[in-house]
């Protein structure tokens, strides 16, 4: 069995997610924190947890602090980060190279049982050593906490200074190396410690970087895997494989731009994992269905065409109360639990703005289905699709 800790200040998602992990014992043995005080606590008195799975940004005590703490306490546990990427970019950026793996929130729950299963049948803990990790992997944690602050890092007669401004690296100097060469030189030594270092406005350490976080990182992960490489370092690349399950990989095109690998219909196929599923289908705002996925008889555009008139008379109506407009609907009949929501990227809802993605999507569940976990596909399924759309 593995012994996991979650740790996340929305509570809805932990029981959630200590629910569905659960329904597999005895795989794992959970237990939920909903603030890092607390869970730092709790590793203190148990000794005896695999895993830590921990949201960047918390409340009080931030997931970086926590996880660098939790490593001092545990060197082999092992740790799996889980935050909302706040943009394409940063998603592009958060590479597995290191230490720290990442999934997405709204959660992929089969996805995340699959890592969680294949972190547990590693018999090793995680290498590096600036403050348990490396630097590389704690980089990448303070561009998705969007925090504020400046490091001082510290490897045997080396020194170097990075400062970050709402989670983007904006200097890195080391010795002679200034900006970009600084920064990967820093992420290429194998050891050290860092601290946070409290500064005054006017004594902020002035911008010197040239590149943007997502190539940063890239370049870094580039860079490291090639001095490896040199060393003839097996160990490394076996690593990098075995993180290959959670990266999010983006091909390029012919003309250079991105291809995704996703189809509407693959996004839906994900809601089959939700307690009760019917039936789910996507809608156009006048209502005509753009894909769908149903179990068994569901005439799910049919419903999703009624579905489809509700909503947009319930985002009328929350127009007229003068609350702004409404975007998620539920409807709880004898048979069924209908889930409606609407992602309109204009700021009109009744238009539809060329470039910018406009749609329904209609989810129909079982009386008993599970509602809250079904709220956290359609988030996740509404960025999706809108990027298929837009």
């Amino acid at each position: 069995m593995t012994k996991v800790l979650i740790v996340d200040d929305e509570i809805p998602l932990l029981r959630n997610l200590s629910s569905y992990l659960g329904s597999f014992e005895p795989e794992f043995d959970v237990m939920t924190s909903p603030s890092a005080e607390e869970a730092l606590e709790i590793l203190q008195k148990h000794a005896d947890f695999d895993i830590l799975l921990t949201d960047v940004r918390l409340p009080g005590m931030d997931g970086i602090e926590l996880v660098q703490r939790a490593v001092g306490l545990r060197k082999n546990l092992k740790l799996l980060v889980m935050t909302a990427f706040s943009s394409q970019k940063i998603r592009r950026g958060a590479v597995d190279a290191g230490a720290l793996r990442y999934l997405e929130k709204p959660l992929d729950l089969k996805k995340l049982r699959q890592v969680l299963l294949e972190i547990a049948a590693t018999n090793e803990g995680w290498s590096g050593s600036v403050g348990g990790l490396d630097l590389f992997d704690f980089t990448q944690l303070f561009t998705l906490s969007g925090k504020t602050t400046q490091l001082k890092v510290q490897f045997g007669n080396e020194q170097g200074m990075l400062a970050f401004r709402q989670g983007q690296l904006v200097h890195a100097s080391a010795g002679d190396l200034l900006g970009d060469e600084a920064f990967y030189s820093m992420t290429t030594w194998q050891g050290g410690t860092f601290e946070e270092v409290t500064v005054e406005e006017n004594e902020a350490l002035d911008p010197n970087m040239q590149s943007s976080p997502s190539h940063l990182l890239m370049e870094a992960a580039r860079r490291r895997d090639e001095a490896k490489n040199k060393e003839g370092d097996s160990e490394f690349n076996d690593k990098k494989a075995r993180h290959t399950s959670t990266r999010i990989n983006h091909e390029q095109t012919t003309d250079g731009k991105e291809s995704r690998e996703m189809s509407v219909k693959d996004l839906l196929v994900d809601f089959e994992e939700v307690q009760g599923f019917q039936g789910v289908a996507v809608f156009t705002p006048q209502g005509e269905m753009i894909e769908s996925v149903a179990k068994g008889k569901m005439d799910i555009k049919t419903v999703g065409t009624y579905a489809n008139n509700a909503l947009l008379n319930a985002q009328k109506a929350t127009d007229q109360m003068g609350v702004g407009r409404g975007n998620l609907m539920q409807i709880r009949a004898p048979q069924a639990v209908v889930l409606m929501r609407c992602l309109n990227e204009a700021t009109d809802f009744a238009a539809t703005k060329e470039g910018k993605a406009h749609f329904h999507t209609v989810v129909v569940l079982d009386p008993e289905g599970n509602t809250g976990m079904a709220s956290m596909f359609l988030d996740k399924v509404a960025a999706g699709i809108a990027e298929e759309l837009r």
